[in-house]
Parts: structure tokens; C-alpha cells; sequence
């Protein structure tokens, strides 16, 4: 009888996909490539491409945002299920974008003369930087979380929330340090920094409401 009654009660239940790691990996490409192909498609390359070749910018720029977005996605696959944790190796991509910006920093300072740092932050184009990170970034986090964060059981799921965005931000900021010629970190970390900061602030709101299980 028993048996009878529990066939019953579980012969309307469909079967759960096992949550995998790769998809979220596949997903996260995809996006950037998209992303990446409507920005050189309707805004193109950095017209001073050579330039950015000859001092490096072409390749730091877009290279520790995108690494600090492959830290990102490892730390959200580390902390996605129930007793999930950080393993610490995890955090080398973004500390490594952290030392990046810090290097520039100090190159810089050295470099130009006093106040030139602070000057470029009244450059005009920061508003299309600061609408493209965060466009982008929020149609990278929306897809992600439809796809792979709602089937998530983190048990940090505000923590969770706040990894997708700034993983989303960096993805965009990746895109479109393609085709921004500002290389100043300061300009990099207010306008590229901003949109990723509300992102990551964002993201944690809705994880801690809408990813709990």
C-alpha cells in the first residue's frame, strides 16, 4: 500500500538536470562573444589600435577585467551548492587584475605629469563607458541567472548574487576596453569601476532575495 501511494505521488515528477559547471563556463563565453562582436560591429576597434599594440594597453586593459571575471566564475562555481566553499586558489586570477591596475597606477603616476590622472575623469566619453558596462553587464547577469543562478543552492546565496554581477560587469568592461581609448586607472577605475560596483550591488540585493532555496 505504501508503495502504491508513493509511485503515485512521484509519477508526475519530472527529473532534475544535474547543475554542471561547464554550462555556466559556455553561457559566460557566449556572452562575451556576443557582446563582444555587437561592440566592434557598432562602435569598432580603438581607432588608435598600433598605439595601444606598441604600449601594452590592448593587452593589460581588456586582460585583467578579463581575468577578474574568470576568478569571478570560479568563485561562483566553488559556493553554487550546499556546503560549497571558496577554495583559495581560486582568488589568484583576481588578485593577479588587482596587481594589473595597481601597476598601472603607479606607472602612471610616474609617468604623466601632476593632475593628469584627475583630468582625464572630465573626459566626455565616460557616459557611453559607463551605459555599455552596465547595459551589457546587466544582459549578461540576466541571462546567467535565467539559465544557470536560479538552479543554483548556494549557501551564500547574497554572496552568490554579488559574484554575478561583478563577473557580468568585467565581461562587458573585457568588451569594451576593446574599443575605449582612455587607459589612465584612474579613468578605468571610476567609469569602468562604477557600473561593475552597482552590478556586484545589484546582484546581492536580488541573491539574498530570490536564490535561496
Amino acid at each position: 500500500m505504501k508503495d502504491n501511494l508513493i509511485d503515485q505521488l512521484v509519477a508526475d515528477l519530472n527529473p532534475v538536470t544535474p547543475l554542471a559547471n561547464h554550462r555556466l563556463w559556455l553561457y559566460c563565453a557566449g556572452c562575451l562573444f556576443v557582446i563582444l562582436i555587437l561592440i566592434l560591429s557598432v562602435l569598432g576597434l580603438r581607432h588608435d589600435y598600433a598605439r595601444a599594440v606598441e604600449t601594452g594597453a590592448m593587452f593589460w586593459k581588456p586582460g585583467l577585467f578579463f581575468l577578474a571575471a574568470l576568478g569571478t566564475i570560479f568563485l561562483v562555481t566553488d559556493i553554487s551548492r550546499p556546503g560549497g566553499r571558496v577554495k583559495w586558489g581560486h582568488l589568484a586570477p583576481l588578485l593577479l587584475a588587482a596587481a594589473l591596475l595597481i601597476w598601472q597606477f603607479s606607472f602612471q603616476m610616474t609617468r604623466y605629469p601632476p593632475g593628469f590622472l584627475l583630468d582625464s575623469l572630465l573626459d566626455r566619453s565616460a557616459f557611453l563607458c559607463l551605459s555599455v558596462i552596465s547595459i551589457g553587464g546587466g544582459a549578461i547577469m540576466g541571462l546567467t541567472w535565467k539559465f544557470w543562478h536560479s538552479r543554483t543552492a548556494s549557501p551564500r546565496p547574497a554572496l552568490l548574487g554579488m559574484l554575478s554581477g561583478f563577473g557580468a560587469g568585467c565581461l562587458a568592461a573585457t568588451a569594451y576596453g576593446l574599443h575605449c581609448d582612455k587607459d589612465t586607472a584612474s579613468y578605468i577605475s571610476a567609469y569602468y569601476g562604477l557600473p561593475i560596483l552597482m552590478l556586484s550591488v545589484i546582484g546581492g540585493i536580488l541573491g539574498s532575495k530570490f536564490l535561496r532555496w
